[in-house]
């Protein structure tokens, strides 16, 4: 069976990223779009509860759990294959504090870790390896975010802005603007519009500038005034009745895992093979691999760890060349 299908119009939610500084009116406009569940986790949306700009809210929690973020994505597309209707719109508000939580829960463990080992608490920082864990995090949490997409659920994630700084001469100069989230995570979205507003004649208007729109409605650069769900509404409705897109992400990813997996299991295996090869040449060549063995620390060499690979390698090129 052929993993390639025909191309045809898809039902497919808009995945938006919506950023700014605080005040711009971002949650605002996320609170424009149908049938919203929320994830507040600045409790700022609770401001909107049983008011105009949130009368679209249908569930609403309030946490900055990735755990929790998890969980319902997954909440939501049970939701979903229940009840086609019952949800169309998930927000995050903000991804800033989730990412947030998620490096400072990194940190922590990180800390015990020291302390455990009796090292200086002040002194301790991410490692390679902990920022390796947040980054596969935030990959998971973005391919659940767009498999739920292919359901024809809007995602809608709002973000805090960071400066971006050059170093001119001696000082620092603001160079731009960027989102407050993990990295590269922008380039999932469809629609990235920044928030921002103006005073004309004694009144705020909230304004926003696309910044990208693979939908084509809008344009890059284009400001709009007071911008909410109906610009696209007829473009998403107008999609209703077409198909949806079969997507596991997260799966798919699971599968390359496993395959990574097969792959290191089968380079061990020839390692080991190799290794007792070279051993078996003579008693001498053993005594040989025994010492380097040692002085390398490898405990059980026929069962060695992905980062004992290496050391292995370098033993047997070094024991099968005498």
């Amino acid at each position: 069976m052929s993993m390639f299908r025909r191309p045809s119009t898809k039902r497919v939610g808009l995945k938006v990223l919506v950023t700014g500084q605080t005040g711009s009116g971002k949650s605002v406009f996320g609170l424009s779009f149908p049938k919203i569940v929320a994830l507040d986790s600045e409790a700022g949306l609770s401001l909107y509860e049983g008011g105009v700009y949130g009368a679209n809210i249908e569930h609403i929690a309030n946490t900055m759990s990735v755990a929790d973020l998890e969980e319902a994505v997954d909440e939501v597309a049970e939701m979903v294959e229940d009840d086609p209707k019952s949800v169309e719109t998930l927000i995050i508000d903000s991804e800033t504090k989730f990412y947030q939580n998620l490096q400072h829960s990194a940190l922590e463990v990180e800390e015990k870790r020291a302390r455990r080992k009796g090292g200086e608490i002040m002194d301790t920082n991410l490692s390679v390896r902990s920022w390796g864990r947040i980054k596969q995090i935030s990959t998971k949490l973005q391919n659940l975010k767009i498999d739920l997409s292919a359901k024809g659920i809007n995602i809608i994630s709002v973000s805090q802005v960071e400066d971006v700084k050059e170093k001119k001469g001696e000082a620092f100069i603001k160079t731009g603007e960027r989102p407050n989230m993990a990295k590269n995570a922008s380039y999932d979205y469809d629609i990235i519009i920044n928030m921002f507003n103006e005073v004309i004649n004694g009144e705020v208007v909230y304004k926003g500038e696309i910044k990208k729109d693979r939908t084509g409605v809008t344009k890059v650069g284009q400001i709009i005034d007071n911008p909410s769900y109906l610009i696209w509404k007829s473009h998403q409705e107008g999609r209703k009745g077409a198909d949806k897109i079969e997507s596991n992400l997260v799966q798919d990813m699971s599968k390359d895992m496993n395959s990574l997996e097969k792959e290191d299991l089968e380079k061990e295996k020839s390692i080991v093979e190799k290794l007792k090869e070279v051993m078996a040449k003579s008693p001498e060549h053993q005594a040989k691999a025994v010492a380097l063995i040692q002085e390398k620390k490898i405990k059980n060499p026929l069962q060695p760890t992905a980062s004992e690979l290496k050391a292995l390698e370098e033993i047997i090129a070094i024991v099968g060349a005498e």
